[in-house]
């Protein structure tokens, strides 16, 4: 005998892991498009015509890599938020793995991409190793503000 399934149960059961291996994924092809935006940043990334030069190319790469993965994490924050499920510090946790390990792959790859020189002005790499960790603190934040903002707002509407 097996047990009838319980209905909307299969998708919150699979979520820790669509997390973990989605954002690891999807770190593949954020390191394709930051290494394709960057390679030779156009005036749009690195400003005015006038400060185009290979000097700001670091600051210009190391940014877009900061929006690309900061956008991955609050994507996978709201999912987090969206469906808790019965265990959502194995939720939480599955998400900040994955942000983490989407983020070094981007980083991996991006940097991998030709030319892999790094005498050469288009040879992509960050320079503030420190934004590696901007994707699991987005989704660390994000998580931590909608829950706030829903305790709040059950504390003020209790009677």
């Amino acid at each position: 005998m097996t047990a009838a399934p319980v209905p909307g149960r299969g998708r919150t059961d699979r979520l820790p892991l669509v997390l973990l291996f989605g954002q690891a994924l999807l770190g593949l092809v954020v390191g394709v498009v930051w290494w394709a935006l960057t390679r030779h940043p156009p005036t749009w990334v690195v400003g005015e015509p006038v400060v185009t030069s290979p000097a700001v190319y670091p600051v210009a790469r190391d940014g877009v890599f900061t929006v690309l993965t900061g956008l991955l994490g609050v994507l996978a924050g709201l999912a987090v938020v969206r469906a808790p499920g019965p265990r959502p510090l194995l939720l939480l946790g599955a998400a900040l793995a994955g942000a983490a390990a989407g983020a070094l792959l981007a980083a991996g790859l991006g940097t991998s991409l030709p030319p892999t020189d790094p005498a050469d002005s288009a040879h992509v790499t960050l320079h503030a190793w420190v934004v590696l960790l901007v994707q699991p603190f987005v989704v660390a934040v994000v998580v931590a503000l909608v829950t706030l903002t829903r305790s709040l707002l059950e504390w003020t509407r209790a009677p």
